[in-house]
């Protein structure tokens, strides 16, 4: 797995979500590495996580109840990137869930122009979304544009359970790489699609193959059998295949 890139200055990360979400279990989780019994927030928690390659960044975990949101706004000064989570298994709130992401994170002024992080938490659970389903309901339901304009923030989706940790330091690792290429002046704007960066990993593959393929069809005129030639076109042919399949899916999607 990749480092966690939070390196150079400590990074002030804001943690928000619905009440009984897996907030609090997040920022434990990742301050200790392990997973504790937690309490419903009152107010807020700050922890500050040391990474294995020696970065650190500081969480604030805010309370989800409804009395607490109005007052997100005064955490939001001086932060690199915000982390909301998302109960995938509770599809009675999502709507609401959602709702309030769009209110108190992307039609926020103060987080214009930031990283955004949606965890889609409780993967664990029987019949949660998935990360897919969250980010067609972002895409079709609030229009929030595929690598558009959209409110000017980078928005990943990532699945993850926070009562197993499981997919919690892939999503941060990218969460990590998007808030270094914006403070570079390289951020992408919009909805940072899992099946656009899907399609993108294996058409590098696909360019990878035709190199391949590109290397041993050079060396069919210096001596090489005709069973060998046979399976060098063969390969061709499946790569083109394959990047066929991989036009129809991003059709298909997009």
């Amino acid at each position: 797995m990749g480092n966690w890139l939070f390196k150079g200055p400590q990074r002030r990360i804001v943690i928000q979500g619905l009440d009984a979400s897996g907030k609090t279990s997040l920022l434990y989780g990742l301050k200790l590495g392990e997973v504790i019994q937690t309490v419903p927030t009152v107010g807020y928690n700050v922890e500050t996580v040391t990474t294995p390659d020696g970065g650190s960044f500081t969480c604030w975990d805010l309370g989800g109840q409804e009395k607490v949101r109005p007052l997100y706004r005064h955490y939001y000064p001086n932060t690199h990137g915000y982390v909301y989570v998302l109960d995938s298994g509770d599809r009675e709130r999502l709507g609401q869930a959602l709702d309030e992401f769009v209110q108190y994170v992307l039609l926020e002024e103060l987080t214009r122009g930031a990283v955004v992080l949606v965890l889609a938490n409780k993967q664990d659970v029987p019949g949660a979304l998935s990360a897919l389903d969250v980010e067609r309901a972002l895409r079709d339901v609030y229009n929030f544009s595929v690598r558009g304009p959209g409110s000017g923030h980078t928005v990943l989706v990532r699945p993850c359970s926070t009562l197993t940790m499981e997919g919690v330091r892939e999503a941060f690792h990218d969460f990590a790489e998007e808030i270094r290429l914006n403070h570079a002046g390289k951020g992408r704007s919009g909805l940072i699609s899992l099946e656009d960066d899907a399609n993108n990993d294996t058409e590098a593959q696909v360019q990878d193959a035709d190199k391949s393929i590109e290397v041993q069809a050079n060396g069919l005129g210096r001596g090489l059998g005709s069973d060998k030639q046979a399976e060098i076109f063969a390969h061709r042919e499946m790569t083109n295949w394959s990047k066929t399949s991989v036009s129809l899916l991003r059709t298909v999607f997009e």
